[in-house]
């Protein structure tokens, strides 16, 4: 006789259960790869991502930089993970190793730092990096640790000092001075094999377009945008995720008039993956039926808000 399956929660990421807010992370955890729905401008976003980057010639001779702006819960960060995993992927086809640096997260939060202080704070710990990846050629090793917190004479040679057969993609903090940090970035710590990636919820199209203006004689920026949800993305990220974990456990399908009720309430993807993430665990912890045959319902997802109100979570993502 067949066990009857568990109930489970179908919006979590594989790995990331007690973390649902996460974005994708493919070049750290390959199940994410086939996560990715096609909503708010991202498909065609990275598919101008993959045509700019081309065959990486560029790349591998000057480096470059790509900056991908748009609203707060819009998708950047899984967007920038996904064209790191790509030029990962790239370089492996052409026998080299793509390291990715992860560096969104070296920053202070309780610190107001100048973009000189930054740009040292994210050399410093890049070099660490660095080495635990083992990339570093050994006689620019000593060199490198000499001058870790000298951004300027880290960044601009750092191609020349990577073992021949490897890459770097850095993912960059958000900026905080904005525009002269992008700059400053894409011009002064530029080098051969060393892509930059960040994302900013603060630039808007003037001020992508004054970056793209101030790099006009350099290498041009890689400028991305994602918005918010388009009619029907709701309806396409909920498929897709309902349809992945029907061997893992048991949970309900969504009625029509909740998911119009979804559809109407989210603008972007992180509201969407909060709202229907916390309205089955809502569902979930609350005793009623969980089975293949039950119906999230509107009543659920007022459940929900009703809850997220009374903890003070407000209504947002």
């Amino acid at each position: 006789m067949t066990a009857p399956r568990r109930p489970v929660n179908p919006f979590p990421l594989p790995g990331w259960e007690s973390t649902p807010m996460r974005p994708l992370r493919p070049w750290d955890r390959q199940a994410h790869r086939t996560y990715y729905v096609p909503v708010d401008g991202t498909e065609s976003a990275f598919q101008e991502f993959q045509q700019e980057m081309g065959d990486l010639t560029g790349l591998l001779e000057d480096g470059r930089l790509v900056l991908v702006s748009g609203e707060s819960g819009c998708g950047k960060t899984a967007l920038v993970n996904r064209c790191a995993d790509w030029v990962a992927g790239e370089l492996a086809v052409l026998g080299m190793r793509g390291v990715v640096l992860d560096l969104t997260g070296c920053l202070p939060t309780d610190q107001q730092l100048s973009i000189e202080q930054r740009a040292v704070r994210v050399c410093d710990q890049m070099f660490d990096l660095l080495v635990d990846h083992d990339a570093l050629r050994p006689e620019a090793a000593d060199r490198l640790e000499r001058n870790r917190d000298v951004p300027r004479r880290v960044f601009p040679g750092l191609g020349r000092a990577l073992r021949e057969d490897i890459a770097v993609v850095v993912l960059l903090p958000s900026p905080n001075e904005l525009v002269d940090e992008v700059v400053n970035y894409a011009r002064m710590y530029s080098s051969a094999k060393v892509l930059f990636l960040t994302e900013s919820a603060y630039l808007g199209p003037d001020e992508v377009a004054d970056v793209v203006r101030r790099m006009e004689t350099w290498v041009p920026p890689i400028t991305l945008y994602v918005g918010p949800l388009d009619p029907g993305d709701a309806e396409r990220f909920t498929k897709d995720r309902l349809s992945r974990h029907t061997e893992v456990g048991s949970y309900p399908r969504i009625s029509d008039d909740a998911m119009e009720l979804v559809a109407k309430l989210c603008q972007t993807v992180a509201m969407l993956q909060r709202y229907l993430h916390g309205t089955y665990e809502h569902r979930l912890d609350s005793g009623l039926g969980y089975t293949e045959i039950d119906l999230v319902s509107v009543e659920d997802i007022r459940a929900f808000l009703n809850k997220k109100s009374r903890n003070g979570l407000g209504n947002g993502p």
